[in-house]
């Protein structure tokens, strides 16, 4: 008799021992997407001391939830923006667990808009006509629409022919591109002298392209000067829309002179005695 009641107390030890099961939450209002810091996840559930987490494809939030006659409320406010797209709630009920799809989207997040612009520098020898790429993100680095239903918004932009450096509608640096100037149109030459130092200086320019835009410093200028059937190159680059070069009087007096940029000549200049 002693041994029977022995092993029946085992037994009832044993089951009371054992954890009971929860039933599976059931998921409340489950929608196509869940607004951040706007919508909450509720569930209706068993028992207390549940635990929750949200998995994003990047990472995992532990959000504030609170839990109120048989119905757990999650709050979708993380202090920082998700990653939006897929993710897995689940709730920890001791040794169990339960997995819920759902999709996330930020709500009220700043939008940062991005212009791209190809080329980036572009000549006014060449088309003026530039390609533009209009994407966004948000805080949180989703990418956003631009427009309804558009991520990527293409254009094609007719730029001025102004030389300078011009950002784009946003106003960031990586929106920036160049218009640099063209071939010069016309090389005009002149020379001065300086009867006290006994020096003649050759001038080339106001060097400007087709639309008005000073040379680029820099451009190469190929003088040529002819004289007693002898001819002399010498090179000088643009400054400020001018090239020039100082000689002494007597070497370049009654001295024929060119002035050439790429395939562009100027007309002849003779260096007549002053």
């Amino acid at each position: 008799m002693k041994n029977t009641s022995y092993h029946f107390f085992l037994v009832l030890s044993l089951f009371a021992c054992q954890k009971v099961a929860v039933k599976q939450p059931v998921f409340i209002n489950p929608e196509s997407m869940h607004l951040t810091h706007q919508d909450s996840l509720k569930f209706e559930v068993e028992g207390e001391n549940w635990a929750v987490s949200i998995q994003t494809p990047v990472h995992i939030i532990y959000p504030e939830f609170t839990q109120e006659n048989g119905q757990l409320t999650v709050l979708l406010t993380p202090k920082e923006g998700v990653i939006e797209g897929f993710a897995y709630i689940t709730l920890y009920h001791e040794d169990q667990h339960f997995n819920f799809p759902i999709y996330l989207k930020n709500q009220g997040s700043e939008i940062q808009l991005e212009d791209l612009r190809s080329p980036k520098t572009v000549n006014t020898d060449s088309s003026m006509v530039q390609q533009q790429i209009l994407y966004a993100f948000d805080q949180s680095g989703n990418l956003t629409e631009v427009t309804d239903g558009i991520f990527f918004q293409e254009n094609y932009l007719e730029l001025s022919p102004k030389t300078g450096i011009f950002k784009g509608i946003t106003g960031t640096a990586v929106s920036s591109y160049y218009v640099d100037p063209g071939t010069v149109k016309e090389i005009p030459l002149s020379y001065s002298v300086d009867q006290i130092n006994q020096s003649l200086t050759i001038k080339a320019g106001p060097l400007m392209d087709q639309f008005q835009n000073t040379v680029a410093n820099g451009t190469l200028v190929i003088f040529s000067f002819e004289k007693d059937g002898k001819t002399t190159r010498l090179e000088a680059v643009v400054q400020e829309a001018y090239s020039q070069l100082t000689f002494p009087l007597s070497r370049v007096k009654n001295a024929n002179v060119t002035a050439k940029i790429a395939h562009i000549s100027s007309s002849t200049l003779t260096l007549s005695k002053p």
